[in-house]
């Protein structure tokens, strides 16, 4: 986990190191989940990207700057399952995301964000141009959207952190 996010953008070293450590501490929220909730756990994964995602993801980056972070993310990770994480996480595929896209005229971006994905509850999270992660107040686009992070990395870092506290205390939420 970093402490500085800063301006540095993210690497494939930084994201391979996030993909092992999600993947780690999503297999200890499986290990015995069933017999202390009573249900057999759901997918919790963390994919690799496919082909189409790596095109996906090469378009995103072009697109604008804001967008660089997330070209490198989805050139190194697919489709994020968390789904037996509190509500759930869900982070979609480059290949899904890069159709995926709503106004934001809380960031003040004339270029519409990029929904990448969502939580069981139907709350949906959002890159804007500026590479700032927004999430939706309802489980709708129309009602409005509050930025969580300045970037990228710095929401990933939340997601990790998250699943760390739900398998150390069952506690859900973004941390």
């Amino acid at each position: 986990m970093r402490d500085s996010y800063g301006s540095l953008p993210l690497t494939a070293a930084f994201l391979a190191g996030w993909r092992e450590e999600v993947s780690a501490a999503l297999a200890a929220v499986v290990a015995g989940f069933e017999e202390k909730y009573g249900y057999g756990p759901g997918e919790n994964a963390v994919h690799q990207p496919e082909a189409a995602d790596r095109i996906a993801a090469a378009g995103l980056a072009a697109e604008c700057p804001g967008f660089a972070d997330l070209g490198a993310y989805y050139g190194e990770i697919g489709a994020v399952h968390m789904g037996d994480v509190g509500n759930g996480y869900f982070l979609h595929p480059a290949s899904h995301a890069v159709d995926e896209r709503t106004a934001l005229p809380e960031a003040g971006g004339a270029v519409p964000a990029v929904l990448i994905g969502s939580d069981g509850g139907g709350i949906l999270y959002a890159v804007a141009a500026d590479g700032a992660v927004w999430r939706s107040r309802t489980s709708s686009e129309e009602g409005g959207f509050d930025q969580i992070t300045d970037g990228l990395a710095e929401f990933l870092d939340l997601l990790l952190r998250s699943v760390h506290r739900f398998d150390a205390s069952g506690q859900p939420g973004l941390v």
